[in-house]
């Protein structure tokens, strides 16, 4: 247990320590100067980063582990659950790595303080959608090299702590990107 909160209580802190140059970076290609930190800001620009990022990965983790389960309980041959989850993984990921693209939109909004729903951002990114995938793929490894760091240093790997500031240097230059992107499609 102790390791656990151990971890989230890394992961957390490398979020918020993202959120402050990220936000900051953020407001300024859009045009906004002043404030740029408030608890409240951070604590959003953070949560949408955590469930835009993980939501769809682990979705995607999931599905492509009930279908290797079931292909492997349904059929005799051997390694047909592998193939199987292979095959899967391979329409999934994508997938997520759109959604998760998509929903990468939402960190220049929270920056800047608006809300931004499912619906507002899908019209937003309408038309180039598949563009927003390699931003996706950049926002899930930042996500999971500090989830990685996290919990190798709560687990005593303390050379894991060096995962910590790769991801922070990660999510900062990715919410640069996703700032001019979004400067773009507004």
């Amino acid at each position: 247990m102790t390791t656990l909160l151990v971890a989230a209580v890394l992961l957390f802190g490398s979020l918020l320590l993202a959120s402050v140059p990220s936000i900051r970076t953020q407001r300024s290609i859009l045009g906004r100067e002043g404030d740029a930190w408030s608890l409240r800001r951070s604590l959003r620009w953070s949560g949408s980063l955590f469930a835009g990022v993980l939501g769809p990965l682990l979705l995607a983790k999931f599905l492509v582990t009930v279908l290797a389960f079931g292909s492997e309980a349904l059929f005799s041959a051997d390694g047909s659950g592998m193939l199987a989850g292979v095959g899967v993984a391979w329409l999934v990921l994508p997938m997520a790595l759109l959604v998760i693209g998509t929903s990468s939109l939402r960190l220049p909004a929270a920056a800047v303080d608006l809300q931004l729903d499912t619906r507002s951002v899908i019209r937003l990114a309408d038309g180039c959608e598949w563009s927003l995938v390699p931003l996706g793929a950049g926002f899930a490894l930042a996500l999971l090299v500090l989830l990685a760091g996290s919990a190798g240093a709560a687990m005593g790997r303390l050379e894991a702590l060096l995962l910590l500031p790769v991801g922070i240097a990660m999510l900062l230059w990715l919410s640069r990107r996703a700032a001019l992107r979004y400067r773009e499609l507004a």
